[in-house]
């Protein structure tokens, strides 16, 4: 299983390894008055000399650009694309930083492909002893690349960048890094030390995770209740990390909502994630925050994967381009995100010399700000610091992991549960009229693949999109304050089986009962819960199919509440021909808050699409197991 950064690249196909007009630069510098006026007798304080763009010593040619982070306060910049933002569509850190909430002393561990620790703008924010790199023959105690990888270091400067330049979500925290994805380094005993069995990672707070596995036309097997596993065996790290109150994972959601390796042009066409979070095995554990990304409009990032597994959604932008990429014909110009580089005009996604850096003729993928020669570069960008065309995923999840610093900073009692609770509770519900597609099955039934914003019994909003919505600093700062109601140790776990006909004997290769074809009901199953748990915090499905084609497959939980979740959606990128499927797990936070006591019911459901049409044969369902956690 190999590990990849969620950005995209300025062409619009998801790449390895890859980032994912002027923008009015006056409109800002009230919000860069009152975030100096924060600092005052602070060593953050370059960039912050009265109304000038001059710094300190520190980067005597380097003029803020502060302005131009729409995420941290959106004034409708464009961050120099084509495209610009919707006034108010931000972070919410504002007020925060005027009350010196800023992340001093969290401890954030970026997992990736390395971290430029000398880059002027994190420097300071290091701590040595949370530094490491995987690769082979690389000194183990300094994560910076050797290459041209800086997909980790533009996540640094987004959670806590000191102000030279950019800004940080937490410009205070206390940043650690490792050289995490690189070519041998997905081993078992890698991914351990990595989550907290190493002593680099054994002390921090947050761990930003910007990746996930390839996604391909298959299906990832996970059995969650096998101690052996390494996401088993990780997810137990973290939740004894912290003293026992948890680490605080935050991982990105996937940028596969337009197509997934190995799935046809057009093959994703009803208005739904071609790709899903669920694939990623990690991503389908309570303990891991998915987070999908919004772009400087307030609404879906155009690539951006959705999923009941997401919890909440961060900035990821857009593609920060001249003009919109023809890939598809769905991606928008609007900015991207503007953050650290690796330091220097001789590495990094912003070099001299880059023979994959658009020209000025190719404004599909241009950014002027990215263009070493173009006069907007010379005036601002004079040392290849910074990027502004940073998107994906693997960008909306620092966003949210430095939110989540200035929350353990306002609270350090907070569990890994708390975080989860707080942040749920407080996101900001948006795209609220947005309209669900619907498709036509083979017998005239109409069905909808994934609704839209649904309202639980508990009260809570979800939508696979965004989750509970877009992440607010201010509101989960607040609650993060006044929160004393703390959820500790692990979460109750509550687990029932249901079975095939004849699924129970050895003979389970032949076993399990028939799913009708292009009906919107399915094939339903009752399973009876009688445990009284209160109240849902996270719910895990694990199904075993026969001869399933996954693209036509559609998997829907509904509670006894009568809430209803689609964890896994049909008219998706997966494969489309007959294959057994063991072991695949799937998560939803659409319940939570709920009482899980009652009778739930699963729906499989085969829209029965086929190219060619030919008579399908029906899948076979053999066995699922329930999984609802919570207090």
């Amino acid at each position: 299983m190999q590990t990849t950064p969620w950005a995209i690249d300025g062409t619009g196909a998801p790449n390895r390894y890859a980032k994912a007009g002027r923008a009015n630069a006056l409109a800002n510098r009230g919000f860069r008055r009152f975030v100096c006026a924060a600092l005052v007798g602070s060593a953050m304080l370059a960039g912050c000399n009265g109304d000038s763009d001059s710094v300190n010593s520190n980067s005597a040619n380097q003029p803020s650009l502060v302005q131009y982070q729409w995420h941290l306060q959106n004034t409708g910049q464009s961050a120099f694309a084509k495209a610009a933002g919707t006034p108010g569509f931000d972070l919410d850190v504002a007020s925060l930083f005027a009350q010196g909430e800023t992340g001093t002393g969290v401890r954030v561990l970026v997992l990736d492909d390395g971290l430029d620790i000398h880059h002027p703008d994190l420097k300071d924010r290091i701590d040595s002893s949370m530094l490491y790199n995987f690769e082979a023959n690389a000194n183990s105690g300094d994560p910076t690349p050797l290459n041209n990888d800086a997909h980790g270091t533009t996540i640094g400067g987004i959670i806590g960048a000191t102000g030279i330049g950019v800004r940080g979500v937490a410009p205070r925290v206390t940043l650690g890094g490792a050289r995490y994805l690189c070519k041998a380094c997905d081993t078992t005993k890698n991914k351990l030390d990595a989550f907290g069995a190493a002593s680099f990672s054994a002390n921090a707070d947050i761990i930003n995770a910007s990746f996930g596995i390839d996604s391909t036309t298959r299906v990832e097997q996970f059995n969650p209740d096998d101690s052996t596993n390494q996401n088993v065996l990780a997810a137990r790290l973290l939740e004894k990390g912290r003293q026992g109150k948890g680490v605080v994972l935050v991982k990105a959601a996937g940028n596969d909502y337009i197509g997934i390796e190995g799935s046809t042009e057009g093959q994703c066409t009803a208005g739904v994630s071609c790709g899903n979070a669920n694939y990623d095995p990690q991503n389908t554990m309570p303990q891991t925050i998915v987070v999908a990304a919004v772009n400087a409009l307030g609404k879906k990032s155009s690539y951006s994967s959705a999923s009941s597994a997401v919890l909440v959604s961060g900035f990821g932008g857009e593609w920060g381009n001249q003009r919109a990429a023809d890939w598809n014909g769905v991606f928008d110009p609007g900015p991207a995100i503007l953050t650290t580089d690796l330091a220097g005009c001789g590495r990094g996604d912003v070099r001299a010399g880059n023979a994959d850096a658009p020209l000025p003729s190719n404004l599909d993928g241009y950014n002027p700000f990215d263009d070493p020669g173009s006069s907007v570069a010379r005036s601002l960008n004079p040392s290849c610091n910074y990027t502004a065309k940073m998107n994906g995923t693997s960008a909306a999840t620092p966003t949210v992991a430095g939110v989540v610093a200035l929350m353990l900073h306002a609270n350090p009692n907070l569990t890994w549960r708390d975080v989860r609770a707080i942040l749920m509770k407080t996101a900001r519900r948006i795209d609220s009229t947005r309209q669900a597609s619907v498709m036509p099955l083979p017998d005239g039934e109409s069905y909808t693949p994934e609704p839209t914003w649904t309202q639980n019994h508990a009260g809570f909003w979800f939508d696979n999109w965004y989750g509970f919505g877009l992440v607010d600093a201010a509101a989960a700062v607040s609650m993060a304050r006044n929160y004393t109601t703390y959820l500790t140790g692990p979460m109750k776990s509550v687990k029932e089986v249901a079975m095939g006909n004849g699924c129970g004997g050895k003979d389970f290769g032949a076993c399990g009962d028939s799913i009708p074809v292009g009906v919107a009901n399915g094939y339903p199953i009752s399973i009876q819960i009688s445990d009284d748990l209160a109240t849902i915090e996270a719910v895990q499905l694990t199904v075993h199919l026969g001869q399933a084609r996954m693209s036509n497959m559609a998997i829907e939980l509904i509670s006894p509440s009568k809430t209803r979740s689609v964890l896994l959606n049909a008219y998706s990128g997966l494969y489309n021909t007959p294959d057994d499927v063991f072991y695949l797990t799937l998560a939803s936070n659409a319940f939570n808050g709920e009482s899980a006591k009652g009778t739930w019911t699963l729906k499989l459901i085969d829209v029965g699409q086929s190219d060619p049409p030919t008579k399908l044969e029906p899948v076979k369902f053999k066995l699922a197991t329930l999984n609802v956690m919570g207090h």
